[in-house]
């Protein structure tokens, strides 16, 4: 059913990269089966090529890792004799993203031993840049 009412000029923005200079971009082939993929999950290469969202066993430097730049629907695991179609995406393979921004699989967190090895593949973090206010004076003693 369409969607009736709704409100007008709302955007909400969800920035994955703190620099554009610099970001590789790549097609994947996403494995079919795991459902919906959120933009900005950590991807890994399988053996057969395939990519699925990296749980964090699967952050190691034997592993091609990429960063999902879409929401992608790879549908529900085949039925038993059935072919399924893997869907391709963009992703980034290299690029300095906004720290946080980057997740697991099912939206876990990154640590910095996972940063450690995405940095060995040209993934980097810098914090988001603050909006808070601040004093910019001093009181003389």
């Amino acid at each position: 059913m369409s969607d009736l009412y709704s409100v007008i000029g709302e955007k909400g923005y969800s920035n994955l990269l703190a620099d554009p200079q610099g970001a590789d971009v790549i097609s994947i082939p996403c494995k079919p089966g795991s459902g919906t993929i959120s933009r900005g999950t950590l991807m890994y290469r399988e053996a057969t090529g395939m990519w699925s969202p990296a749980a964090a066993a699967n952050v190691v430097n034997t592993n091609q890792l990429a960063v999902l730049n879409e929401d992608v629907d790879t549908g529900s695991a085949p039925a038993s004799g059935t072919t399924a179609v893997a869907e391709d995406a963009a992703a980034y393979r290299a690029g300095c993203f906004v720290d946080g921004a980057v997740k697991l699989a099912a939206g876990a967190a990154l640590t910095a031993a996972h940063k450690v090895i995405l940095r060995m593949q040209g993934i980097v973090f810098d914090p988001m840049e603050s909006t808070s206010t601040f004093d910019n004076y001093v009181t003389g003693s």
